[in-house]
């Protein structure tokens, strides 16, 4: 496999921003349908209540990973900074400081979830009957978290390289591997939610495994000298002071998420099962505009290394257009798709299922291009090491949308949702906005 790695400081920038979103999109949707695989192999071969235990588990252990994946956003800053100013000598001590550092925290959670498994359920009010089964799928997979945390450190140093495939193939190793194993474990084996549990950190390890041989193969310069493979406390300092905002503004995202699916569970079965149908939706339809951002903060990040601010600019310029035109895109699609798309979710006979989520989406129709145009924004930011700001803001977003959601949802049902987000993706604009016209005056 050649090298996939490229400086984003010379050449055409909306090349170089395809090059970097294809596979990453690409990547992240293939997750999302294996995800939705993994389960429908528990809940067939383990039954409901293996299907529940390893549900309510999910939320905790997303919170702990996406925890995790937010320290990577932030030291991959650094690393383009880096690799723009063709400093590969800090960019290896970069690399593995953050490796250090990253090993260290999640090694932290994954003994305070594993000791602190009951009560953490028992605070979610987990019912009796699947808490042996949550608490024993958490800790298992809890105590891979370590692996899981080198996956996310290596995909984010070949990112902030500007390769975005090798992640791509070591997701989709480490992916059918898991679903392999599924069968092996849960199937044939019937070991339950242990045996997804031990699928899960096996599948993260083959993919850690491979991350590694590919990076060590094809990006020699983050290897080349051993002497430079160490920990730096300088720049353990500085990446803390990046990754921090970040890993608490990707756990934050979760937070609210689960504020929001707490006001929508009180009007009953069909709205709870139609939330969870246009979530998966939602999962779809926003991830190029994530993946758009994501290259557009390396592309930027580079060039600030390199000391061009001019390709800085027209990278933003660039992400931003390809952010509104897939946002109009996929708002359009959504609105005029809602029914199909959300038959593909439920049987026929749920009607009512049916048009819960149809209004939804046709109300969402209308606001999918805001996240792209605040995606955008603060893939900038990002770059420019605003990560601060960043956090506060989407803390901001996701606290109004649960507050709208709470204040609105008595009157408006599952439409409250929607427009809650909208909410709180205008004021998430109008702060961007203004502090982007601020630094550029």
């Amino acid at each position: 496999m050649r090298t996939a790695s490229r400086p984003m400081t010379e050449g055409s920038i909306p090349r170089h921003l395809l090059r970097y979103v294809i596979p990453a999109i690409l990547g992240d949707l293939f997750q999302v349908t294996y995800n939705t695989v993994d389960s429908v192999i528990v809940g067939k071969y383990a039954g409901a209540n293996a299907l529940a235990a390893v549900g309510v588990a999910s939320p905790l252990m997303s919170i702990a990973m996406f925890f995790i994946i937010g320290m990577g956003i932030g030291a991959s800053v650094l690393m383009s900074e880096f690799y723009g100013a063709g400093d590969s000598r800090a960019l290896r001590r970069e690399f593995a400081t953050t490796l250090a550092m990253s090993a260290a925290f999640s090694l932290a959670i994954a003994l305070g979830l594993f000791a602190l498994a009951r009560p953490l359920l028992a605070l979610c009010r987990t019912p009796e009957a699947i808490m042996g089964d949550t608490a024993r799928y958490l800790r298992i997979v809890a105590l891979g978290m370590i692996v899981t945390s080198l996956y996310n450190i290596f995909a984010a140093a070949s990112r902030s390289i500007g390769d975005t495939l090798t992640p791509l193939v070591c997701l989709v190793a480490g992916s059918l591997a898991n679903v392999g194993l599924d069968l092996l474990f849960v199937a044939k084996l019937s070991m339950g939610v242990a045996g997804a549990a031990y699928a899960t950190v096996i599948s993260q390890g083959i993919s850690v495994a491979l991350c590694a041989a590919l990076l060590r193969r094809n990006e020699p310069m983050l290897f080349a000298d051993r002497r430079d493979f160490a920990v730096d406390r300088a720049l353990l300092r500085r990446t803390v002071r990046f990754s921090a905002p970040s890993a608490l503004q990707q756990a934050g995202i979760y937070v609210g998420k689960l504020l929001v699916q707490a006001a929508v569970n009180p009007l009953g079965v069909s709205a709870i099962a139609a939330f969870n149908a246009v979530n998966r939706i939602d999962d779809y339809a926003l991830i190029p505009e994530r993946d758009i951002a994501g290259g557009e903060t390396v592309l930027v990040a580079q060039n600030h290394g390199a000391g061009k601010p001019e390709r800085m600019r027209r990278g933003f310029y660039v992400a931003m257009a390809y952010e509104v035109a897939y946002g109009l895109i996929v708002s359009a699609a959504v609105f005029a798709l809602a029914g199909p798309l959300m038959r593909l979710f439920v049987a026929p006979e749920e009607t009512e299922v049916i048009r819960l989520g149809a209004r939804y989406l046709r109300l969402m129709g209308f606001f999918y291009f805001m996240p792209g145009i605040t995606n955008g924004l603060q893939g900038y930011m990002r770059a420019m090491g605003k990560l601060k700001l960043t956090m506060y803001v989407t803390y901001a977003q996701m606290f109004t949308r649960a507050a709208f959601t709470f204040l609105l949802i008595g009157r408006l049902g599952l439409d409250a949702v929607p427009i809650a987000c909208a909410a709180g993706w205008i004021l998430m604009m109008v702060w961007e906005i203004g502090l982007m016209i601020k630094w550029r005056k």
